[in-house]
């Protein structure tokens, strides 16, 4: 991790070897005074046309100013808080292999300083991280940039924001750890055993449901779809407790497959290629306990994992099985390769009537479908509830995590009608992604509930997301959406 430090003194004057500064679409007379001491050279580049302050436009000029050696503009265009943390991704993208210290002035450009300073923390700690760092041994790349500082045109010290942003982006940068794990190194045993490292630094409380306990609770889901893996399926529930309510606010459950092999509905080779990504979900919910955990959140948070393998084996589960749910509901698995949202129900339906929280949030790389639909550009949201819908969608257009929210009307419940069970567990290729938000729904009795489909922004992928501060593999999704969804919700603690 670089260093981060808000800066008062005069800019030009500063130690830094690299002065970066923001524009806003054809606003570029708030850098003026800054442009003359390098000969107006940005203003030059405008006259001529090589730029034009559109979103995700940065220019680099060398320059020879005190101890500045490069000079560097991005614009946001007129795109608000997505725009400064792209700005801010390029700027860090351009210049994070030869400048050792950075600085990053922010002039009038209607954001917020606060959000400003912290969203910019955020994106350039997640435009540095490199998936490689764990498993590269002599391709290993330093990034020589070390320290970055942060000026606006304002008295106040906006320390506390830097920090604030360093908490978040390092639970999503944990989170993309996770999720980039191949399933050797993160199988259920493993995520076991982050849990637990989570909950003794934290204060957590942890508990962990192995077969015998799944089989005495009734969780046959979860125990169903584990059963051809080598690892042991499990239930893992972590539990923050930030305020001092009895009461449950919140519950995160995330889809923790490990690695997706589609069970004796196997996949192609193609198809099971990025299935170590298919844990997303569950890693998501282990960087919102974190981020809760470490800002201080003052909300009751219960994160639940169900961790399994969903692989073909002697002992795996079988097409036409029939399934009774901890609920009761009896499912016939109409495909294994629909593993998700038999372990997602069995966990919805325990959370619930064990801690009854007011709202259930989960989050699962749950259908192709999905991406069929939304592309790789946005998240599928399913709920129950308007309000739940609408707060969401509103956080996710802020943190730049955004929603479009679908259907579950009745027509599509009529598609996973069963002969033998209570339901099927798909409903055919028509509304893949509908129907396995319909499937889920079934398993919420009394709560406010909403689904988060991630499987087109889990990772980067052909298609995207494309965006600069991911620059490769899994995007922690969903830890950003959620954590400012609670803080929103709950506030911060004084």
């Amino acid at each position: 991790m670089v260093k981060h430090v808000f800066y008062k003194g005069e800019i030009l004057r500063s130690s830094c070897d690299t002065l970066a500064v923001l524009v806003k679409e054809k606003k570029y007379e708030l850098i003026e005074d800054i442009d003359k001491e390098f000969s107006n050279i940005f203003k030059h580049s405008v006259k001529i046309g090589d730029f034009k302050g559109e979103a995700g436009e940065v220019i680099l000029f060398y320059v020879n100013v005190n101890s500045i050696k490069r000079y560097v503009v991005a614009s946001i265009g007129d795109e608000g808080l997505e725009g400064l943390r792209i700005a801010v991704a390029n700027i860090v993208s351009k210049v994070k292999d030869y400048s050792e210290k950075l600085l990053i002035h922010i002039p009038d450009i209607d954001i917020d300083y606060s959000r400003a300073i912290e969203q910019s923390v955020i994106s350039v700690e997640m435009t540095l991280y490199d998936p490689g760092d764990r498993y590269k041994a002599r391709e290993k790349k330093e990034v020589k940039l070390k320290e970055i500082y942060y000026s606006v045109i304002d008295e106040k010290d906006y320390s506390k924001e830097i920090e604030k942003g360093i908490i978040i982006a390092e639970a999503v940068n944990y989170a993309r750890d996770i999720a980039n794990a191949p399933s050797s190194d993160m199988n259920p045993d493993k995520i076991e055993d982050e849990a637990k490292k989570l909950a003794k630094e934290l204060g957590l409380k942890i508990k962990v449901l192995r077969k015998k306990e799944l089989e005495k609770q009734g969780l046959n889901g979860i125990i169903a779809v584990g059963r051809g893996g080598s690892s042991e399926p499990r239930l893992i529930i972590l539990e923050y407790k930030g305020s001092n309510r009895d009461s449950w606010d919140i519950a995160v459950i995330g889809k923790t497959v490990t690695f997706d092999a589609g069970g004796l509905d196997i996949k192609t080779a193609e198809g099971m290629y990025n299935m170590k990504f298919d844990k997303s979900g569950g890693a998501a919910a282990l960087g919102i306990i974190r981020a809760a955990a470490k800002l201080r959140l003052p909300v009751n948070l219960v994160v639940a994992l169900p961790a399994v393998e969903n692989m073909p084996g002697p002992d795996s589960y079988r097409p036409r099985d029939v399934i009774r749910m901890y609920n009761g509901l009896t499912v016939e698995v109409g495909n294994t390769d629909a593993e998700g949202r038999i372990t997602l129900a069995d966990a919805l339906a325990y959370i619930e009537k064990n801690y009854s929280p007011r709202e259930i949030i989960d989050l699962a790389t749950l259908t192709g479908a999905i991406i069929v639909a939304l592309g790789n550009h946005a998240i599928g949201l399913f709920s129950n509830n308007d309000e739940l819908a609408k707060e969401l969608t509103e956080v996710g257009e802020f943190v730049g995590e955004r929603l479009w929210r679908m259907p579950l009307w009745k027509e599509y419940y009529e598609q996973l009608k069963s002969e033998v069970a209570d339901i099927n567990n798909v409903g055919g290729r028509p509304g893949g992604a509908i129907t396995a938000a319909a499937f889920l729904s079934k398993f919420v009795e009394n709560t406010a509930w909403a689904h988060l489909d991630i499987a087109g922004t889990a990772w980067v992928q052909q298609h995207g997301p494309k965006k600069p501060y991911y620059p490769k593999g899994a995007t922690g999704v969903g830890v950003r959406l959620i954590t400012y969804y609670i803080m929103r919700k709950y506030g911060l603690q004084k």
